[in-house]
């Protein structure tokens, strides 16, 4: 099989945030055509975050996406995004049931568009159940499902993880769902209508904490950086502000190739750290000890003469070393891109173009491409989708941006 795996496949991206943008970003990297609609008069907030540039989470989740700026709470944008879903395979959403039955576009419309059309309705903890009307957010789900639970220090509170962790899940699980429904269309020509919830990603990723329980009765316990089987693992501080080198030893064969990295010093002969059940018992003193030596080392050394020992070990990335990482540039997973940089309330004509970099998709295929494509900013592809797309005269495109419906 070549060529592109979507091709001549249509989706409409209908809400903000993260997990429905990049399960749109997975499609359009598949060779689907994904239109996103957006409207200037209430802007997706991760177009601002940080707050200096339309680029933080923008030339990566919009990626190859057509842009258009569509009011569906005017009569004539919802009738517009009808006729748009009438040429459409996918319909994709994260607002809520009751707002999209008071702009006249619940599923029951959509449906009544296109017959057969794939609906995928993401929400936070689920359309069905005793949560399903809470509101909710990424890092709230993370408490919800468990996973702040078994993140922190021994004796500290739960503690989040500092971004929207299951929204990332979400976004891969959908374009996987959306994939085996259009397999099934082809085959039965049969539409479906697909139900996500942030909730229940972030639940499945707790998994041996649930087993654990179930089994022997055990909550999870928050033990910082160390693994319940291995030591010395940690996160050790290494030269520098703010540097720091994660490493694990998990067997005696790599105890033996650690302290030869260290240089065998005295106290690796101690008693306390024999063998593995010793050294678990005595992992704050061994960490005092590995500590003392890493600090004087840069953190990218201490990594090199570990992995070349056959221990595993890492530094702790900042935005920095992302950045700059060799190893990412030599897979090519960044690629230079344009990006808007705005402050609220710009006009769109005053919006300046700059130049940045942005992921490429992390999976390769050798058959069928996964591609990095262009960026357009809100609203660049009007002309296209309401002019080549729907048939509209340009006179009346412009009628439409002047009474606010395509704005």
């Amino acid at each position: 099989m070549t060529g592109k795996a979507l091709e001549g496949i249509r989706v409409v991206e209908f809400g903000p945030y993260v997990a429905l943008p990049i399960t749109g970003r997975i499609l359009a990297s598949l060779g689907a055509e994904v239109i996103k609609v957006e409207t200037n008069k209430v802007l997706d907030e991760m177009a601002f975050i940080p707050a200096w540039s339309r680029g933080a989470g923008q030339p990566d989740y919009q990626r190859l996406k057509k842009r258009i700026t569509l009011d569906v709470r005017t009569s004539e944008g919802r009738d517009l995004l009808l006729d748009l879903l009438k040429t459409s395979d996918v319909f994709m959403t994260n607002f809520r049931r009751n707002i999209l039955d008071r702009w006249g576009i619940d599923f029951p419309q959509v449906r009544a568009a296109r017959p057969d059309i794939i609906i995928m309705w993401q929400t936070g903890l689920g359309g069905l159940g005793p949560y399903h009307t809470y509101k909710s957010y990424g890092i709230l789900v993370q408490h919800m499902s468990g996973v702040s639970m078994m993140t922190g220090a021994p004796g500290e509170p739960p503690s989040a993880v500092n971004t929207s962790y299951s929204d990332y899940h979400t976004g891969v699980f959908q374009p996987v769902a959306i994939i085996g429904a259009l397999i099934r269309r082809r085959l039965e020509g049969k539409g479906i209508t697909l139900e996500s919830s942030i909730f229940r990603s972030g639940a499945v990723t707790t998994g041996p904490a649930i087993l654990d329980y179930q089994v022997n009765q055990r909550l999870p316990e928050r033990r910082g950086n160390r693994d319940p089987a291995a030591a010395p693992s940690g996160v050790y501080p290494c030269q520098g502000d703010d540097r720091f080198c994660a490493i694990s030893v998990e067997s005696d064969q790599e105890w033996t190739a650690f302290c030869g990295v260290l240089g065998d010093p005295q106290w690796t002969n101690d008693g306390r750290f024999d063998n593995a059940l010793a050294r678990l018992h005595n992992h704050d003193e061994l960490d005092e000890h590995i500590g003392r030596w890493t600090a004087q080392r840069p953190a990218e050394d201490v990594m090199e003469s570990m992995q070349q020992a056959g221990v595993a070990a890492s530094i702790v990335s900042q935005g920095q070393d992302l950045y700059s990482s060799a190893h990412l540039k030599a897979r090519d997973f960044y690629r230079e891109t344009r990006y808007y940089q705005a402050e609220r309330g710009t006009d769109a004509a005053q919006w300046q173009e700059g130049s940045s970099i942005a992921w490429s998709s992390p999976v390769r295929m050798s058959g069928t491409p996964m591609e990095f494509g262009d960026y357009s900013n809100i609203g660049e592809d009007n002309p296209y989708v309401f002019g080549d797309l729907l048939g509209l005269p340009e006179d009346e495109i412009n009628r439409l941006a002047a009474d606010g419906v395509v704005y």
